[in-house]
């Protein structure tokens, strides 16, 4: 295969050369001869403002990141490379930490979903229907994370339950994890096709760090029988064991970590009190766990706290383990599309659809800078109002507003028109049915 260059790879990713920087590694081997893992690192300064997450800056942070890792320009064959063959039906379970006050960020979720549906199967988007949110229990899901619990079959409404939700349940399929006997969730080996890991970054009072490796253990019905001798080494047996068990294997093949506000101190029940403003993505666990440990003793450093090195890392890089490497190819992001920003986010506002096209039901995400008089209405192609959407002050901020489409109402294109402060921005919407 030909290597390419930096400048190839950048032209190839569709990135010019602005915003990522490749940061070469001499030892590009690891002792035992095995390439380094690449672990793809995004910041954007705009993602998050204090405690507010801006989900249009996220959504291009997710979708770089994954054509960064995956050598594909393209955001919907990008994610197609990731799970080997992947067909229209199939179903991704995206594994979350609601675990205590700092969970996945649902936000972040929104984007992963987002980004997913620009998968196409003969010219059809992946529909939303077709991804499982999970943890395992429905009360964290929905107390922590601010989730909702939902299993029905709109096809562009998101599943998301634990679980403990009715008719789920664990799987009488056993893990050894040293010694231990534990039952998966049945939602990691029936109910999905493939799986992404989408922890958040904090450390942890015993394990010193919960990222990756250790979101598997809301994955088993008892991860409180794990946490001697500071988790190691269950983390990497739980997590070889879900490797190589479940069949097929490697169904958790991506790893990534939400690091746009984590704890770097007083974890894993701690309030927030750090913002990286990052993404971090991988196909190798203990690289991407890695890295977020670098993050943290960084923070930690900052304010003259000792450095973690979690244990259960190094031990899973070993027989009979294997389960990735600390030798990693760092691939940074920074501020993608900075020089477009006022393309992304306008002066004042933003209109976002997702998904779209859809079926019955779909979400407006509309971003004010400021406080506005906001009417927000489905025309059509000639300009009549089919429906008025919403009418009413906005506070500035990022402002989710639901959208069901009757089954009177014919398929084809239409167009959303918002009005604001004397202004009208339009986005084409696509209904299906």
């Amino acid at each position: 295969m030909k290597e390419l260059s930096r400048r190839e790879f950048l032209r190839y990713l569709g990135l010019g050369t602005v915003g990522l920087i490749v940061k070469p590694r001499f030892n590009f081997t690891n002792s035992s001869g095995s390439r380094a893992s690449d672990v793809v690192q995004c910041f954007h300064e705009n993602a998050t403002s204090g405690s507010t997450i801006n989900e249009s800056v996220v959504q291009i942070m997710v979708d770089e990141s994954i054509k960064a890792l995956t050598g594909i320009g393209d955001v919907g064959e990008a994610w197609k490379s990731v799970f080997p063959g992947i067909h229209e039906a199939s179903v991704i379970g995206i594994k979350v930490n609601c675990l205590c006050q700092i969970t996945t960020h649902r936000e972040f979720v929104n984007c992963l979903v987002t980004s997913l549906t620009q998968m196409q199967f003969s010219g059809i988007p992946y529909v939303r229907n077709n991804v499982i949110i999970w943890d395992n229990y429905d009360s964290l899901l929905m107390g922590n994370g601010g989730y909702t619990i939902y299993d029905g079959d709109d096809p562009d409404t998101v599943r998301c339950f634990g679980t403990n939700h009715s008719g789920v349940g664990y799987d009488a399929l056993e893990f050894n994890v040293h010694g231990v006997s534990s039952n998966p969730s049945s939602i990691m080996t029936v109910l999905c096709d493939y799986i992404i890991n989408a922890a958040v970054i904090k450390d942890h009072s015993i394990a010193q760090i919960t990222l990756t490796m250790k979101n598997n253990y809301g994955s088993i019905h008892n991860p409180g029988s794990l946490h001697g001798g500071q988790c190691n080494p269950y983390i990497p047996s739980l997590n070889q064991q879900i490797r190589d068990v479940i069949t097929p294997n490697n169904k958790q093949s991506i790893f990534i970590v939400d690091a746009l506000i984590g704890c770097y101190s007083g974890g894993p029940g701690g309030s927030p009190n750090f913002n990286p403003k990052m993404v971090l993505m991988s196909f190798d666990s203990v690289a991407c766990d890695y890295q977020g440990q670098n993050l943290i003793n960084e923070e930690r450093a900052n304010h003259g706290l000792y450095q973690y090195n979690a244990p259960h890392i190094i031990t899973a890089t070993q027989p009979p383990y294997n389960l990735g490497t600390t030798d990693i190819n760092l691939i940074e992001i920074n501020n993608p599309h900075a020089g477009e920003l006022k393309k992304v986010i306008p002066e004042d506002s933003i209109l976002k659809i997702q998904p779209n096209p859809f079926y019955r039901n779909t979400m407006i995400i509309l971003f004010l800078v400021q406080t506005s008089m906001v009417h927000l209405d489905l025309v059509d192609t000639v300009g009549r109002t089919v429906i008025r959407i919403y009418s009413g002050e906005l506070a500035n901020g990022t402002h989710r507003i639901p959208l069901h489409i009757s089954e009177n109402l014919s398929s084809g294109t239409y167009l959303t028109r918002l009005d604001h402060n004397g202004k009208t921005t339009i986005k084409k919407i696509v209904v299906l049915h």
